[in-house]
C-alpha cells in the first residue's frame, strides 16, 4: 500500500514513519466551506478509495481522518459531522480496491445501502463491505469509526472463505462479539496514539480480531480472546465482581478456555485484574487533578470493596502504601518497584 501523494488544499497531512507503519492524517476543518467535499473526496481516493461525498449541513462536511500503514493491513480513523458517502460504479471502475473493510461505529447512528438492501446501525455495532461492490453508508448525525481494511490477498492467505465477506451490517450489540469489537477499535486507537516500533503482534492481533467480529468460523483466536479479555478487564475495573466467569461469558468463551489463554500469555486471569487494578489506582494516586480524593475512594474506583485491603495489597505490590505513593509517583527514585 503506497503512501499516497496529500491533496493540495485544506488541513493538513502529517505523517510520522515508525517502525513498519506509516500514517497520514487529513482534516477539512480549515478548508473553506465549498471545497470541503471536493477536498475530501481527493483526499480518499487518494488515501483509501474513490467515493463520492455529500451533506445537507450548513457546516459542509467537517471531517477528520487518519490512516496508518502497517505491512499487509490498513487501519483508519474518521470522526466528522453528519453526511453520506457513495461508491458507485464509476468510482470502482476509475480506482479499484481488491480488499474487504471492517467499519467499527464508536459514535453516532447511520445505515448502510448495498445490493442485498438498507439496514441501520448505532454506535457498538458494525458494516462489512467489498471495496469493489456499489455501496453507500450514511449518517445522520455527528460520526466516529474505525475501519479496518484488509485486502484480498491476504484474507486468501489465512484461507478466509470468500462468503464470509459479503456486505452487511453487524447487529452485534450485547454479544461476545461486541467486546471483541471494542478490543478492536481499542487496539486501533492506541495504534494511532502509539504507534509501535514492531507492528506485527498488533497486525496479528488486529486480524484475529477482525476474524472474531466479523465470525469467521476458522479463526485461531487465541491473542484475539487475550486482548478481548483485558479490554473487557479494564473497561469493567470498577466492578468488585470481575470474576473468571463473568469475563468468559463476555468474551464468549468457557472459562477453562479463558484460564488457557492467559496461561500462554504467562499469566492467569485472577493475577491479571488484581494487576491491572493497583496499576490503575498508582496511576489515579498520582494524578495531580485527583488529590482531593480519599484513599478509601481510589480504592473503590478500581473495584476494591475494602480499602483496607486495598492497603495491604498495594503495598505488597509496590512497597509503599497508597498514602506514600501520593508522594512519591511512578517514575520518581522512590516510587518503589514498577
Amino acid at each position: 500500500m503506497p503512501v499516497s501523494t496529500p491533496p493540495t488544499h485544506g488541513g493538513p497531512v502529517l505523517r510520522a514513519p515508525a517502525g513498519d507503519c506509516r500514517t497520514s492524517r487529513f482534516s477539512t476543518a480549515q478548508a473553506p466551506l465549498a471545497q470541503r467535499l471536493d477536498l475530501w473526496e481527493e483526499y480518499n481516493e487518494q488515501a483509501l478509495f474513490g467515493l463520492r461525498c455529500s451533506t445537507l449541513s450548513e457546516r459542509s462536511l467537517l471531517a477528520t481522518q487518519t490512516n496508518l500503514e502497517l505491512g499487509r493491513i490498513r487501519l483508519t480513523h474518521i470522526s466528522g459531522n453528519d453526511h453520506v458517502i457513495e461508491r458507485a460504479p464509476e468510482n470502482i471502475r476509475r480506482n479499484p480496491v481488491d480488499a474487504v473493510m471492517l467499519c467499527l461505529l464508536l459514535e453516532g447512528k447511520a445505515f448502510f445501502y448495498h445490493d442485498a438492501g438498507c439496514e441501520t446501525l448505532t454506535a457498538g455495532e458494525a458494516v462489512v463491505y467489498d471495496a469493489n461492490r456499489p455501496f453507500m453508508y450514511g449518517f445522520s448525525t455527528d460520526m466516529r469509526q474505525v475501519i479496518i481494511e484488509v485486502p484480498r490477498t491476504v484474507l486468501r492467505e489465512l484461507e478466509v472463505r470468500e462468503e464470509y465477506f459479503k456486505p452487511r451490517v453487524l447487529h452485534i450489540a450485547g454479544s461476545p462479539a461486541a467486546t471483541h469489537a471494542a478490543a478492536t477499535a481499542t487496539a486501533v486507537l492506541g495504534a494511532f496514539r502509539n504507534p509501535a516500533e514492531d507492528t506485527a503482534e498488533l497486525e496479528t492481533n488486529v486480524l484475529e480480531l477482525f476474524s472474531l467480529v466479523t465470525g469467521d468460523p476458522g479463526a485461531a483466536p487465541s491473542l484475539a480472546y487475550l486482548a478481548a479479555a483485558r479490554g473487557y478487564i479494564r473497561a469493567n475495573l470498577g466492578s468488585p465482581d470481575l470474576s473468571l466467569a463473568r469475563v468468559a461469558r463476555a468474551v464468549g468463551i468457557s472459562e477453562r478456555h479463558l484460564t488457557r489463554v492467559f496461561t500462554d500469555a504467562g499469566t492467569t486471569p485472577a493475577k491479571y485484574v488484581l494487576e491491572t487494578r493497583l496499576a490503575r489506582a498508582r496511576e489515579l494516586l498520582a494524578a495531580p487533578g485527583l488529590a482531593a480524593a480519599s484513599i478509601t475512594e481510589v480504592a473503590a474506583s478500581v473495584g476494591f470493596v475494602s480499602a483496607a485491603h486495598f492497603s495491604r495489597t498495594f503495598r505488597h505490590q509496590y512497597g509503599c502504601t497508597p498514602r506514600e505513593a501520593r508522594h512519591f509517583p511512578p517514575g520518581s527514585p522512590d516510587a518503589g518497584p514498577a
